[in-house]
């Protein structure tokens, strides 16, 4: 059963075509994540450059579902131009089916604002996605045997033109923050777009699907409890199709001495997963976990289990920028 699961997720993330569509890989702190959420948050950062990295896997007791990590750097060439750099990768199954990634984004800031303190960015990237699966570790229904179960000498009736296909890809977005340092309540949000381009499914039946548009929308509020906590609420949307996030949180970042911090939070996406994290801020340095508790109907394959995620990053600074950006932290 758990392999039929695992086989499922991995034919409805390519191989249905027009008809059913899984979200692109994703962090559940995806925040920590900036480059994939919107590349108009490309050098969005209180300092000159950022290098984040990402790990997570999930549902790991389903066959190895999925183990996903990312990296990006993006850095400030000016006061409004920034470069960035975004690489994923994703395996499932035991490497049964690996997605790629990787994309350049620039991005372009303004103030919006006679104080300078409300400013837009704008963002885009251009990459390849290579995906591509090995069908002898597959195991389909046609080959399980009543009698003895699975046999991999009986035919699987499957057939695919490709089992290899890299595409070029595109996406753009655009980000908006409050930096008022005056400001108790300071706002940001943000829509992107991905797969621009439409790039074609090369694992559809007629090899003439397009991979869907990827919609996102993002946003929330700082507020300075006081002079020593943050308290950041924040939602997300997502929509591929037919396939949807919603996910609401928030999180508290409990200030010390030195550019010290503590940050405890949580996230919950609807029919899908209640999500707990932890990180702490010293200097430059963010370091983030967080766990998925499955709350979906896999639970049945899950046994409630989700999936271990760690993030870090690194600005580098030679001072303070000011309106300071408001770069959420988890």
């Amino acid at each position: 059963m758990k392999k039929m699961i695992l086989i499922s997720l991995l034919l409805l993330s390519g191989a249905a075509g027009k008809v059913v569509a899984q979200v692109d890989p994703h962090f559940s702190q995806y925040y920590a994540n900036p480059l994939w959420l919107n590349p108009a948050l490309t050098g969005v950062i209180n300092g000159d450059s950022r290098i984040t990295g990402n790990y997570k896997n999930q549902w790991a007791g389903v066959n190895n579902a999925y183990e996903t990590a990312a990296i990006s750097a993006d850095f400030r060439t000016s006061d409004k131009l920034s470069l960035g750099l975004y690489i994923l990768n994703q395996s499932a199954g035991g490497n049964s089916f690996n997605y790629f990634s990787g994309y350049g984004s620039l991005g372009y800031g303004i103030a919006i604002s006679n104080d300078g303190n409300h400013r837009l960015s704008f963002g885009v990237q251009a990459g390849l996605i290579n995906r591509s699966f090995n069908m002898s570790n597959l195991q389909f229904g046609n080959q399980y045997n009543p009698g003895s179960g699975f046999d991999p000498s009986m035919p699987s009736f499957e057939t695919f033109s490709n089992t290899n296909t890299t595409v070029f890809d595109a996406n753009a977005g655009i980000f908006y923050y409050n930096g008022n340092p005056m400001n108790t309540l300071n706002a940001f949000g943000g829509v992107s777009v991905g797969h621009l381009s439409r790039p074609k499914d090369g694992f559809s039946a007629d090899n003439s699907s397009k991979i869907p548009l990827r919609y996102a929308a993002h946003g929330g509020v700082r507020i300075r409890a006081s002079e020593y906590v943050d308290v950041t609420p924040h939602a997300l949307f997502v929509k591929q199709q037919n396939a949807m996030i919603k996910a609401v949180g928030a999180y508290s970042e409990f200030k010390f001495q030195d550019e010290k911090g503590l940050i405890i939070g949580g996230l919950y996406r609807l029919n899908d997963a209640a999500i707990a994290n932890v990180g702490y801020h010293v200097n430059s340095l963010i370091i983030g976990a967080s766990y998925d508790f499955n709350t979906s109907s896999l639970t049945r394959a899950t046994s409630g289990q989700g999936g271990i995620e760690l993030s870090v990053s690194y600005v580098f600074r030679k001072g303070f920028l000011l309106p300071e950006p408001i770069c959420p932290r988890l």
